[in-house]
């Protein structure tokens, strides 16, 4: 039933008859490239034994930059610099990149929620030796909040004239934008263990290129069967609940709950630490394009 991605090849058009095979290599090298990376994540949900983890998120989470580093050099190979960019090709990165910090935003929320409750819970458990009996009523587990919400992206795909260089740029911002989104709806998901997010990304207005869509099916599935929350999260709250069904419970639960929130808050920062860093490169990547563009106008 799982479709092999490396068997998969994302459509072609009529167009492509009126190009070389020179001109077509950096564009089938850039595909070749982003099915690689989509390969590896169909290849982590067979395995399955880190699907949901903290580790396993931000694993897809770092598959953004490689997109968008790959989207750069194929810029570069077909020697189609940001000065040259026809008005077609301007408002696709705009939109897209506009898009794009959007989700980041979306995604800095739902680790910033996670992260302050992980801090509440952190702060009550270093009231159990003084009060434990207030530290127990106090105890609440890590839940979870929307953090996307009337998302739709902005910007036309529709089919427009356009010739060589402008329309290897298109094709292949349709695939940035179709696998780029789609991570971002990952992470989100993944966040939440709740398939809406990615569901409301993907019919926000994105079009999901055919050899995404097997395996997107995949992780719906995956994650509606898993249910509860991102394990390390899970395993706390695992904790908390044996703590107020029982009690403190003595010096190992408490250490252990200590533990488990450790291990939430390095990975939580680890995936920041991503955030912030991709968020920086588009919001520079995108100043720059549009200081060039105003150089060029005037």
């Amino acid at each position: 039933m799982i479709l092999e991605l490396n068997r998969l090849r994302f459509s072609h058009h009529n167009y492509h008859r009126h190009m070389s095979e020179a001109s077509l290599a950096p564009l089938q090298a850039f595909r070749s490239q982003v099915t690689g990376n989509l390969h590896q994540v169909l290849e982590s949900l067979k395995l399955g034994s880190n699907f949901l983890s903290l580790k396993w998120i931000h694993q897809c989470f770092q598959m953004l930059p490689i997109l968008n580093n790959a989207f750069a050099k194929l810029m570069a190979e077909i020697d189609y610099p940001v000065s040259e960019w026809e008005a077609g090709s301007v408002e696709e990165y705009l939109d897209y990149t506009i898009n794009l910090l959007e989700l980041l935003n979306a995604i800095s929320s739902s680790l910033s929620h996670l992260n302050q409750a992980r801090v509440s819970l952190s702060h009550v458990l270093s009231l159990t030796e003084s009060s434990p009996a207030m530290a127990v009523e106090r105890m609440r587990e890590i839940t979870v909040h929307d953090s996307i919400k009337g998302f739709k992206v902005s910007g036309r795909d529709d089919e427009m004239k356009r010739n060589g260089k402008e329309r290897i740029f298109h094709e292949a911002m349709m695939i940035l934008k179709s696998t780029g989104f789609w991570f971002c709806g990952v992470v989100l998901s993944g966040l939440k263990s709740d398939g809406r997010p990615i569901m409301d990304i993907m019919r926000s207005g994105v079009v999901m290129d055919c050899s995404l869509m097997p395996l997107d099916s995949i992780f719906r599935k995956k994650i509606t069967e898993e249910r509860g929350l991102v394990k390390e999260v899970e395993e706390v709250n695992e904790t908390v609940r044996l703590i107020v069904s029982k009690g403190i419970g003595g010096y190992d639960t408490g250490m252990e709950l200590k533990r488990r929130l450790e291990v939430v808050g390095n990975g939580l920062q680890g995936l920041k630490d991503e955030e912030e860093g991709l968020f920086a490169k588009v919001m520079t990547a995108r100043n720059e394009v549009i200081e060039t563009l105003r150089k060029r106008n005037n």
